[in-house]
């Protein structure tokens, strides 16, 4: 899991390296899974860059922390950004296509809805949101795993 993080980060190093914010993960460096790497790969991707583009807009730092644990048979991935928030009036449709804070310049909102189909669809799970203006959001995902037998 730790080796799939360091790729994404290093993906998308251009993107944070050229801002002032801070990526923090917290993940257990034996937690080996069976699972679709593919899926889980983009939903860091989409998550991270939504926080980049939206949250962190006009601010001069943010921190995104990321953590990673086990629940039985279960991965849960917290993903947290200390942004802006999202507005009451779109947080309940936030996982809807074309839904984006950017119309205009260059947001096409589908970045949840794609995260959302990735994690209900392709990896049979869920994810759930709170957030909070000028506070923040959070996004809980839970995916069912097979685990390597290496886990300790």
């Amino acid at each position: 899991m730790n080796e799939l993080i360091n790729e994404v980060l290093l993906t998308l190093a251009p993107q944070i390296r050229s801002t002032a914010y801070h990526v923090d993960v917290t993940c257990p460096e034996t937690l080996f899974i069976w699972s679709k790497p593919g899926p889980i790969n983009q939903i860091f991707i989409n998550l991270i860059l939504n926080s980049i583009l939206h949250a962190f807009d006009n601010r001069d730092s943010g921190t995104i922390t990321i953590n990673i644990t086990l629940l039985e048979s279960d991965l849960q991935i917290n993903f947290k950004d200390d942004g802006s928030g999202i507005d009451e009036a779109i947080k309940n449709k936030i996982f809807e296509p074309f839904i984006t804070t950017k119309r205009g310049s260059g947001g096409s909102g589908l970045g949840l809805h794609l995260v959302y189909n990735l994690v209900t669809q392709a990896l049979g799970g869920n994810i759930t949101i709170k957030s909070e203006l000028e506070k923040g959001t959070e996004f809980n995902i839970i995916v069912p795993l097979n685990l390597d037998s290496n886990y300790t």
